[in-house]
């Protein structure tokens, strides 16, 4: 990590780290929070030409998330970044087990977030990937913080989308000191491959 910290703060920032490898993630490192790549394309495609099915549907998502502008904001209070991956087969991700893989992601980040807040960054804010009313709520017609302006029922566990915020997944995995290779969605792959899911927590005090 390019930033100079004591041993006392590193140490600190490990043991949160650590967190994520106890509650199930395979990889997580600390990262510098002004390292995360944040793009305005990327938000966009939530509504472009090949509109999200949970465009609008979720809290968690845009049009209802401040996206880039507001990560940006967030993003210049904080120092560190705790970054994490899930890796399975990539043919997991092709069948009824991609929920239960999705919905651990967001388990984790929510867990290290917590472990964050205990160590004294209060305002951490911790970012998963994808919908939290499709892995959370998929029975419910609608979104009842948004319906009916009722507190979330998993606020708990469900985290904002990474995607909805511009953040670049592949780069953060990259700064992160992992490989990012690129699944081909176009044809079902063989059971050999692996592929991950990634989400991160940004560490901010008082």
């Amino acid at each position: 990590m390019a930033d100079r910290v004591d041993s006392e703060l590193q140490a600190i920032l490990d043991d949160i780290a650590a967190e994520a490898i106890e509650r199930g993630a395979t990889a997580s490192a600390v990262i510098s929070s002004k390292h995360i790549q944040v793009k305005e394309e990327l938000a966009a495609l939530c509504n472009g030409e090949y509109r999200c099915p949970n465009y609008g549907f979720a809290a968690g998502c845009p049009p209802h998330v401040g996206g880039p502008a507001a990560f940006r904001q967030w993003q210049a209070q904080s120092d560190f970044s705790i970054s994490l991956k899930i890796e399975v087969p990539t043919s997991v991700m092709f069948s009824c087990e991609r929920n239960s893989v999705m919905q651990l992601l967001h388990h984790v980040v929510a867990a290290v977030e917590q472990k964050a807040i205990e160590a004294g960054f209060t305002n951490s804010k911790g970012f998963a990937g994808g919908s939290c009313k499709e892995l959370f709520c998929k029975d419910k017609i609608r979104c009842c913080v948004l319906a009916e302006n009722k507190p979330c029922p998993h606020q708990e566990i469900a985290r904002p989308s990474l995607s909805g915020f511009g953040i670049d997944a592949v780069e953060l995995m990259k700064t992160s000191g992992w490989s990012a290779p690129i699944a081909d969605t176009s044809t079902l792959p063989e059971k050999d491959e692996t592929s991950w899911v990634a989400g991160f927590i940004l560490l901010a005090p008082a």
